[in-house]
């Protein structure tokens, strides 16, 4: 789930400047303001507008920029309002916006291909009004939540397998609605990836902030700087989105997905942002072979077993300059270290070198080094 909170309209009754100044206007009408005048900040801009005092109880506001509407407004059917600014850039048609959610789908594979696939064949998408939106939260057992909603994410598992259904909200602009479509779909991939017993572990501040993490990800790749400051002003997931940020800029992508599935706390520690790399490890058989080598002997009674075949070196990406291979589903570049699957726990290791035929590899618990060859050499 997404929600948006508005930025909170803060008016303050100001006395008018007698000092013969250059005469300022209402931002809604257009009228010379008189001796009151209130500010109210733009949701879009976060710049301050002066508005007369007939304007400012306006029945009606964008609910974008959040401004009272007076004139030149499209009212939807769900009776929210754009201005004449916003409606430029919102996505009113439907089809258009199924077609923008097909779109992220496949940019979010593409972009996350290394670390993540996102569900497709089992997803049902829907383009809603905010009044059927909202509708989706008054179910039983469950509060009323903030009308403000953007998107909305139903998870289920039947008979042949899981199912997701997504609503997003009409009338967004391209921008938001692409990122509102990410987060969304990586709810989705949570529901089918993290254990159900990490995901009660994990708080929902946590759990919102790395949905926000993919869609912040996707509008940097876009170089939608007005997308990503959305996000980022939108406070609902408690600095959670900035931690995740830095986290992906310090340690990479997919440490923070190891986390989501492994990690020993259930948010991210400004103090202590090393905590992402602390993972909960499985203590049901001891541990054999490849995983036990590579970790201390005082830890080896209590780790599952490493798969059969180890380590397995799956492909090399050669290029001269940037050779990159492929290690139990995750790519490396040279000297480039990182976490691999095996039978359920992580072994971390370094890259030291990749040939057209094989790579070399550290175990960094042990300092013991590997050669690996293609699985069909």
């Amino acid at each position: 789930m997404q929600k948006y909170y508005p930025v909170v309209v803060s008016i303050f009754l100001l006395a008018a400047s007698s000092s013969g100044a250059a005469v300022d206007q209402c931002a809604v009408c257009g009228a010379i303001l008189g001796d009151k005048v209130y500010i109210v900040t733009d949701a879009v801009t976060h710049q301050k507008r002066q508005i007369c005092g007939d304007c400012v109880n306006l029945p009606k506001t964008c609910f974008r920029c959040g401004l009272p509407v007076k004139k030149d407004y499209t009212e939807l059917a769900d009776g929210r309002a754009l201005c004449a600014r916003d409606v430029k850039n919102a996505v009113l048609d439907d089809d258009v916006a199924r077609e923008t959610i097909i779109k992220v789908q496949d940019e979010l594979d593409r972009l996350f291909s290394r670390f993540i696939s996102f569900p497709a064949t089992n997803l049902d998408t829907a383009v809603v009004d905010r009044v059927n939106l909202t509708a989706l939260f008054a179910i039983p057992g469950r509060d009323y939540e903030c009308p403000n909603i953007l998107g909305y994410t139903q998870s289920k598992t039947n008979g042949h397998g899981m199912a997701h259904k997504i609503s997003v909200l009409s009338g967004l602009p391209k921008g938001e609605l692409e990122a509102v479509c990410a987060h969304e779909l990586t709810h989705a991939w949570v529901f089918e990836n993290v254990s159900a017993s990490r995901r009660k572990m994990l708080g929902s501040d946590a759990h919102e902030g790395f949905c926000e993490l993919v869609a912040y990800l996707l509008m940097d790749s876009h170089g939608d700087d007005e997308a990503k400051d959305t996000i980022l002003q939108n406070r609902y997931t408690r600095g959670q989105i900035d931690l995740f940020i830095e986290a992906e800029r310090r340690f990479g992508f997919n440490e923070i997905v190891e986390w989501m599935k492994q990690g020993q706390d259930s948010s991210l520690h400004k103090e202590d942002l090393n905590r992402v790399r602390d993972l909960e490890l499985a203590t049901s058989k001891p541990a054999t072979n490849e995983l036990a080598s590579a970790l201390p002997g005082l830890l080896r009674t209590s780790m599952p077993p490493a798969a059969p075949r180890g380590f397995i070196l799956k492909g090399i990406s050669w290029t001269p300059n940037r050779p990159s291979c492929v290690i139990n589903n995750r790519t490396f570049e040279m000297n480039e270290q990182g976490s691999v699957r095996i039978d359920g726990t992580n072994a971390v290791i370094r890259c030291l070198a990749i040939r057209q035929d094989g790579a070399r590899i550290r175990l960094m618990n042990s300092g013991q080094e590997r050669e690996l060859v293609l699985e069909n050499n």
